[in-house]
């Protein structure tokens, strides 16, 4: 994990802690988005907010991805929870691929991190895919968004918002599936305002 204390805006969120959990795509890879290039770090610092980001790259609501040593978010409740934040987002996750056991892995997440923080605001940020094309829906997409529905918390379905489609594309990397650090900027001006209308909440 990675902690890091941002200026305070003002003193109103001087003493708001943001946990971020997610893949690769909170984490940043070599296409882009470490450290203070990447989404969670720029959102932080943009709304005053002291981050801890625990983003393993492969991972998922159900999968530890190839990496030795890597865990599903199933695994890292503790982590949240340990950090004491006012503000969890859970991002992802591209990894996963069944549609029931990414909803049951998700709904069980969801339901401990809730109910481990009762006084935590949370968001849930679905499945971030670099699809040029409009996709729809995606089965983990509608996976995600059920069970964050069921629990009651917010869902942003970046599926449905078209995040990366058409001239948004040119900022995933080389990879064709990672953003670059331009991407991450992006991605920081989609989030920023989902994660404001928590701290209004």
């Amino acid at each position: 994990m990675i902690t890091g204390g941002n200026t305070p805006a003002d003193a109103t969120t001087a003493r708001l802690r943001l946990f971020i959990l997610g893949d690769s795509i909170a984490r940043g890879s070599d296409e882009g988005g470490y450290g203070p290039h990447g989404w969670p770090a720029l959102v932080a610092a943009r709304l005053g907010l002291t981050l801890t980001l625990d983003g393993e790259g492969g991972t998922g609501y159900t999968t530890a991805g190839p990496q030795p040593g890597r865990r599903p978010y199933t695994q890292r409740v503790n982590d949240v929870v340990a950090a004491e934040p006012d503000l969890v987002v859970i991002e992802g996750s591209a990894n996963d691929v069944s549609r029931s056991q990414t909803q049951t892995a998700a709904v069980e997440t969801l339901r401990q991190i809730r109910a481990r923080l009762p006084h935590a605001r949370i968001l849930v940020i679905g499945p971030i895919y670099s699809f040029a094309q409009p996709i729809g829906s995606t089965p983990v997409d509608e996976a995600v968004g059920a069970a964050a529905m069921k629990l009651g918390l917010p869902y942003v379905s970046a599926v449905q918002r078209g995040w990366f489609r058409g001239s948004a594309h040119q900022l995933i990397g080389s990879d064709g599936v990672h953003p670059t650090d331009a991407g991450h900027e992006y991605l920081a001006e989609q989030i920023r305002p989902e994660v404001s209308r928590l701290l209004q909440s």
